[in-house]
């Protein structure tokens, strides 16, 4: 696939080779010890001390677990420790559900308080947190939210709790879920660019015909409406659940289209119009509390530094691996953590399957994908090293909110995989769009002259349409490393190739569907995945578990000093993780991300490296 906005690469010449590297102190160590030294040493003593009382985290009796959700949840930061020193990273997807079943335990810790704001997240996520609220309820401690602006998606996610509080004539959407996709090859044949569009197979995919159609065919048309329809109905089995309801009468309300918490009241669907010094009044209540008295709340934040142990839990016994694959996979180290959109390289998922593999601690290893795709070469990478591991240990995939086309070529030789109803999957398939920036060379006068030795040296350049036997040469490729991907997806999935060339054809499935017809194992989220674990691993089904993130974290110190082990060849990153945080402080982390070279895809294109890439399509947001 290849972005018909961005100019098409030249061919570079080879560069020069690196500088040798200089033995002895790195230039940073050197400032570090010259004129900077007692200011980082101040610092690693907070640092030491914060993470010395980590491990002790006071909290109140009686105190009130507090979960301001907004924006995205992320499944996974990579953190360094200089990311400590300049804040606290977010709480990841997982984080939150191990605070609440430490909650659970706690006796400190009362119920739970989730302040819900506008979410950036997929309907997966959604599920595999509301599935911890319901786990956590039945310790028997309460669950309130209170949110100011509820959409269906938000109000997916309260239905988790005892009681849904809105402030009066505050925002609440609920009329059905919709979506709008726009076509460019029309405008760009405005700006003089023709585009020739190639895909395999027949559902591939959304995102390829928007720039390569000027209007969806009718399987891809066939696909949404259905995954529409899947997710809405999803939708209804829950409201209709949570707030015993039937289906007919959850369906009216929908077509009703409500847009006000007044409304949402007086049909029930939530439980109370209220302020929020309302809601601290009803938790002091609920708490026996005198009115003079704060609400002892305790952030997720810092309730993550709480151990299980702390709380009341029983130590885990058997060690599980966690490794994620996160974002766009491309062969390499990628670039997860700089700036813009980040790539997953291949290398740190290999390195860490592989330490998990000949770690005689490890039983099994929870591999948790949240990826729309990437590189063949990449995903094929990560697949083959999932293959040979699982000869030795177990490897359970729990999917989030996507893990299709290149994200389920990772997944599919895993011992087995688990998905969410919502989670988007499959999409076994490949497309590629190749545009021609000759007419708008026209256009704006650009006298583009070519050179070339060799009869089709210059057929990806975009500076000319492809010939009709130059089409069909790069269309029966295509076609190849499509019947490879269906062949490998059946080989890992224990299937006749026929069978699931029935359900690949780019075809993007939700985990509903997904279970049903032989692509994941298992509907749930993290705690399946682990009871897989066991059971993979001949574990008793009561055995206690606790997961070791297996992704390497460098330390300050490796920061300053350079490779923080032998196969790492990287420069010292603490210019990089100072600039992140520079830019994060400047407020324009949204700004670059929207830049068009900031995107992840467009970088890895416009260096040659990949023309085509096992993508799904876009993974349509339902509003």
């Amino acid at each position: 696939m290849h972005d018909p906005n961005a100019p098409m690469p030249v061919p570079p010449s080879a560069p020069p080779p690196p500088p040798a590297r200089a033995k002895g102190m790195s230039p940073a160590l050197m400032l570090f010890l010259g004129c900077g030294g007692f200011l980082t040493l101040g610092f690693l003593g907070i640092f030491v001390l914060a993470m010395l009382g980590g491990e002790h985290t006071s909290i109140e009796d009686a105190a009130v677990l507090r979960l301001k959700l907004s924006g995205e949840i992320p499944e996974f930061v990579r953190t360094s420790g200089f990311d400590e020193l300049f804040g606290s990273p977010p709480v990841t997807v997982l984080q939150h559900v191990e605070n609440l079943k430490k909650a659970a335990a706690d006796k400190r810790i009362k119920g739970v308080l989730i302040e819900l704001e506008p979410l950036s997240i997929g309907f997966a996520k959604v599920e595999e947190l509301r599935d911890a609220l319901a786990e956590f309820k039945k310790s028997g401690k309460f669950v309130y939210v209170y949110s100011e602006y509820l959409t269906e998606k938000e109000y997916a996610l309260a239905l988790g709790a005892d009681q849904i509080i809105m402030p009066k004539d505050s925002w609440f959407e609920f009329n059905g879920l919709a979506t709008d996709i726009g076509h460019y090859p029309g405008l760009l044949e405005k700006a003089g660019v023709e585009v020739q569009y190639f895909r395999y197979g027949k559902y591939k995919s959304v995102s390829g015909e928007q720039t390569g159609r000027k209007a969806f065919t009718e399987p891809v048309k066939e696909m949404i409406n259905e995954n529409l329809a899947v997710v809405y109905g999803h939708l209804v089995d829950a409201v209709a659940s949570a707030r015993k309801l039937d289906k007919a009468r959850v369906e009216q309300l929908l077509d009703e289209s409500g847009m006000k918490a007044d409304w949402a009241y007086e049909k029930e669907l939530i439980d109370r119009l209220a302020y929020y010094d309302e809601v601290e009044a009803m938790l002091r209540e609920k708490l026996g509390l005198k009115e003079d008295r704060k609400v002892p709340f305790v952030s997720a934040g810092r309730y993550r530094s709480v151990s299980p142990k702390d709380a009341g839990l029983a130590e885990g016994e058997n060690t599980f691996a966690l490794i994620y694959s996160v974002g766009l996979i491309v062969a390499g180290k990628g670039d997860s953590g700089g700036l813009g959109e980040g790539t997953q390289g291949s290398i740190p998922i290999i390195r860490a399957l592989r330490r998990a593999a000949e770690d005689e601690d490890v039983k099994a290893i929870i591999f948790r994908v949240d990826s729309p795709g990437g590189a063949g070469l990449g995903c094929d990478y990560v697949r083959r090293e999932i293959e040979r591991v699982r000869e030795k240990k177990p490897v359970i995939v729990t999917m989030s909110d996507v893990a299709a086309s290149g994200g389920y070529w990772v997944s599919m030789d895993a011992s087995a995989i688990v998905a969410h109803p919502s989670t988007a999957t499959g999409s076994i398939g490949i497309y590629s769009v190749v545009p021609s920036l000759g007419g708008l060379y026209e256009k704006l006068a650009l006298n583009n002259e070519t050179f070339k030795k060799g009869a089709h040296a210059d057929v990806l350049i975009a500076a000319r349409l492809m010939t009709e036997d130059e089409a069909k040469h790069f269309d029966d490729d295509l076609k190849r490393s499509y019947e490879r991907f269906v062949e490998l997806a059946a080989k890992g999935r224990g299937m006749n190739v026929e069978a699931m060339a029935e359900v690949a054809q780019g075809r993007t499935w939700y985990g509903s569907q997904a279970a049903g017809n032989g692509l994941v194992d298992k509907l749930g989220g993290i705690d399946a995945a682990i009871a897989l674990g066991r059971e993979k691993a001949k574990l008793p089904a009561d055995a206690t578990v606790k997961l070791e993130s297996f992704d390497k974290r460098k330390s300050w110190f490796e920061e300053l000093t350079g490779p923080g082990d032998e196969e790492d060849e990287e420069s010292p990153e603490l210019g990089r993780a100072l600039l992140k945080q520079v830019v994060a402080a400047s407020g324009l982390g949204p700004l670059l991300e929207k830049a068009p070279f900031s995107s992840a895809y467009l970088r890895v294109v416009l260096e040659g490296k990949e023309h085509v890439f096992p993508m799904m399509e876009l993974h349509v947001d339902y509003r």
